[in-house]
């Protein structure tokens, strides 16, 4: 994943969701973790962690990036050893009967759920007081929308000049 998005900085990966289930962040009825982001330090300390509602339920970017760069400020011990996902671990998913999306699919699939957000936009305009408070968190998912969109179509042209 680092490698296919260009990240800077490692991810944990936890194909079978043992550490999801240790720390509470498990949905036993989807058998996948609940949306939740986590940054963990060099000591194996979590610094930060966000449990979302559902999958639309982020934090913003700004807050995030805060809290990672509180983590910059520790410098990682020279023998800390470096923890991979090997291949039979990442087939290992905990929705194996799942393919993961290819990044080159995402723009197609963010360009759809955009769509189904501002047919979903009109209908909550007409119920009034309800739907008005509903239409801002659909407003504020098609903003999460964009922005990942933009992110996606950044990371191919980084990748196409690799």
């Amino acid at each position: 994943m680092v490698r296919k998005l260009l990240l800077p900085f490692p991810l944990l990966s936890d194909p079978r969701g043992e550490l999801a289930r240790r720390c509470g962040l498990w949905n036993g009825r989807e058998r996948v973790a609940v949306p939740a982001l986590v940054l963990v330090d060099h000591s194996a300390t979590v610094r930060y962690l966000y449990a979302g509602r559902d999958f639309a339920d982020r934090p913003g970017d700004e807050e995030v990036f805060a809290a990672a760069r509180e983590l910059e400020d520790g410098a990682p011990p020279e023998d800390e050893p470096e923890v991979v996902a090997t291949p039979a671990d990442a087939g290992a998913s905990t929705r194996p009967e799942r393919a993961p999306q290819r990044l080159e699919d995402l723009p197609v699939y963010y360009r759809g759920v955009y769509f189904a957000t501002v047919a979903l936009g009109g209908r909550f305009e007409r119920w009034g007081e309800p739907g008005l408070r509903a239409l801002g968190e659909v407003i504020r998912y098609r903003k999460l929308i964009e922005d990942y969109r933009k992110a996606v179509r950044e990371t191919l042209k980084l990748r196409e000049g690799t």
